[in-house]
């Protein structure tokens, strides 16, 4: 065949598609009629596939501003009150890196200044976990990282993202892998979109450097909320998933740590990322008692980094009254696998990573979690028993306790702290003493 000869037409060009009339070729195609029937060749139609459910675009935009800075936490063991050596800094404190949330009305999203203004105010001020982020279902939301930058190792110029750990996003711009995506350098920031669609508990990271830094502190919990409120999932068809049903919900990001980098990273020291060996394990940045510390105790603690700022500002504390439907919502993002158990209530299990199991729910005594993992849990609370109450100075009155904790005794310790302590928190159960709550791991 020569250079001159016409071969046959296969499918339709775009001169073609115009003589046609686009607009009209759009209306039958947005009909659900389809390509291959509106440009078959030879005048022949395909069969029309099934129509696709209509895209529903966000009606709603919500904006969270976070930033990225380093300082230290406090643990049992490691402060200059307990018994033992002192170690470096001289308080015994950790060092760590963590995300801290800034109110919106703090800083104008893009006026002069503003990551000056965000510098001064929390540079060195930590948190961890990073603050726990509910999110509506069909909400275009951005997630503003600022790096501002480091106090204690003001030589590192470690960049940060905001990585969604679990979510389903069609771009990869915005997911945080420093490979493919976008990451923050120090005195800059970043817009992260995300559109969520599908309610469930997941957990956010960052991913520079991710098994340093999610060991220094970068890790919290976001879970996307159901469109009916007062349950964790819905039903394809929108209505409420009714196994979900809760009056109460508490927030659980799982870790462990081992001092060894953390110390040798503020001392400018090498660490063998294959030595490591966990010896703190923590439930929301803190090891028992300390997970129980409720948030009205909070000023004059070690967490007081002054300013209304604390350095570990999540408890951990389950109170609820009798019959009470209680939400856990359970992350795990440390390097260990965890087996927890709620000692004397039985666990259902109805949502693990973000999937609603419906027919596949299960009860158990002993909830399993690998890194990485997250689980959605309800329990009911028992009917309080005036035989087994305790008080413990408690301004509520008197309680029942069950125990929320880590199966292995190993991670029941605090090094060098005699008692108690580690992966481990409480139930209280009150005689119908609490009111509504209006957020995650509210505490009264």
């Amino acid at each position: 065949m020569t250079r001159n000869e016409k071969q046959p037409k296969q499918g339709i060009n775009r001169r073609d598609f115009l003589r046609l009339g686009g607009g009209a070729a759009v209306v039958a195609l947005t009909a659900g009629a389809g390509i291959a029937k509106v440009l078959r060749p030879g005048g022949t139609a395909a069969a029309a596939p099934a129509a696709s459910p209509a895209f529903a675009p966000p009606t709603t935009i919500k904006t969270i501003r976070l930033v990225a800075t380093d300082g230290f936490f406090s643990f049992p063991g490691r402060r200059s009150t307990d018994p033992g050596p002192l170690v470096i800094p001289d308080d015994g404190r950790i060092f760590g890196f963590g995300f801290r949330a800034v109110e919106s009305n703090e800083v104008s999203s893009n006026g002069p200044g503003r990551i000056d203004k965000l510098t001064q105010k929390y540079k060195g001020k930590v948190s961890w976990p990073a603050p726990i982020l509910p999110i509506d279902k069909d909400t275009q939301t951005f997630i503003v990282l600022t790096n501002i930058g480091l106090v204690v190792r003001p030589d590192l110029d470690d960049s940060h993202t905001i990585h969604w750990h679990g979510f389903r996003n069609p771009n990869s711009v915005f997911d945080g892998v420093p490979e493919v995506s976008v990451s923050v350098p120090p005195g800059r920031d970043f817009p992260y979109l995300f559109v969520p669609r599908d309610e469930g508990t997941y957990m956010y990271h960052c991913h520079f450097e991710d098994v340093e830094h999610v060991q220094m502190g970068m890790d919290g919990v976001v879970y996307i909320k159901s469109s009916n409120p007062g349950y964790a999932y819905d039903l394809p068809d929108g209505s409420p998933a009714l196994d979900t049903a809760f009056d109460r919900q508490f927030s659980f990001m799982l870790n462990e740590i081992d001092t060894h980098p953390h110390d040798n990273l503020v001392n400018i020291q090498e660490f063998v990322w294959s030595n490591y060996k966990a010896n703190h394990w923590v439930m929301n940045g803190r090891s028992y008692p300390d997970t129980i510390i409720r948030d009205q105790d909070l000023p004059g603690t070690d967490f007081d980094l002054g300013d209304g700022l604390y350095s570990q500002p999540i408890s951990s504390l389950m109170q609820c009254n009798p019959g009470d439907k209680v939400l856990m919502r359970i992350a795990s993002l440390g390097y260990e696998q965890h087996a927890m158990q709620l000692l004397g209530i039985p666990m259902t299990v109805v949502g693990q990573d973000a999937s609603y199991l419906g027919a596949n729910a299960y009860t158990t005594n002993t909830l399993y979690l690998g890194a990485g993992e997250a689980r959605d849990v309800i329990f009911t609370a028992p009917l309080y028993d005036a035989s087994l109450a305790l008080n413990a100075n408690d301004t509520l009155g008197d309680y029942n306790r069950y125990w929320f904790r880590n199966r292995s005794a190993q991670r029941l310790i605090n090094p060098d702290v005699p008692g108690l302590g580690g992966m481990v928190t409480e139930v209280r159960v009150y005689l119908n003493a609490l009111g509504a709550q209006t957020g995650p791991n509210e505490t009264f």
